[in-house]
């Protein structure tokens, strides 16, 4: 198992909720792929790296399982769950719609300071590629989409789209340096359409890049690469 070592014993986070604090720690490590599907999480080796009680801990799995992240198994344990295919292509299925319509709404209302802000973020995407930095790539992958997401200036939205974004990345951020080059294209293309305005053109290439990265995940969920 392999946690977080930001958070100093005995002072996780420095502020908020304990368990709210656990909770996100062990999220994104689930997410990030630092814990990986079918790993057991152990109450108290979590609360020993931490410097906490058991009781903050086990109120954190009490939301992962109810967020889906975790299998509560009674008498058995908590375990981080599996990647299923089902879910990947119904997931990638509903962010294309979602992205879709941010991205048209982002063509018409979109400004200046908005479309530099993708500028900056595409050329770190390329550095990151070329410098083959995963993590960097993933981050900025996220950063396109908030820019997007602010460009489109949609609360209600927004939120639906964080919802799922978070759980796909628990499908790519695995294979992220293997689908860099494609998230480049993406977002160029994108941009240029944002930035001439094109509705219906940034509707189809926002759809269009979030179904190229499902099927590219989709090709790669049963390789090493979600194994290694």
């Amino acid at each position: 198992m392999t946690l977080s070592t930001a958070a100093a014993p005995g002072n996780p986070l420095g502020g908020g909720s304990l368990p709210t604090q656990i909770h996100e720690l062990l999220e994104e490590a689930i997410i990030a792929g630092d814990l990986a599907p079918g790993s057991r999480l152990r109450a108290d080796e979590i609360a020993a790296h931490y410097g906490v009680s058991r009781i903050p801990v086990r109120e954190a799995f009490s939301a992962l399982a109810e967020a889906g992240w975790v299998d509560s198994r009674p008498r058995y344990g908590v375990y981080v769950r599996g990647r299923s295919r089902d879910e990947l292509a119904e997931l990638f299925e509903a962010r294309a719609g979602l992205e879709q319509e941010i991205a048209r709404l982002a063509a018409s209302r979109r400004s200046d300071a908005d479309l530099a802000r993708m500028d900056g973020v595409v050329e770190r995407s390329r550095r990151a590629v070329e410098a083959r930095n995963t993590s960097g790539l993933t981050d900025a992958a996220i950063e396109f989409n908030a820019a997007l997401r602010d460009a489109g200036k949609n609360a209600v939205l927004t939120g639906l789209s964080l919802n799922l974004e978070k759980r796909a990345r628990f499908y790519f951020s695995p294979v992220a340096d293997l689908l860099g080059e494609e998230w480049i294209t993406g977002q160029e293309r994108l941009l240029g359409l944002l930035r001439a305005g094109d509705e219906n053109g940034s509707a189809a290439s926002a759809r269009r890049h979030i179904e190229e990265t499902g099927r590219a995940v989709a090709g790669l969920l049963d390789s090493a690469a979600f194994t290694s």
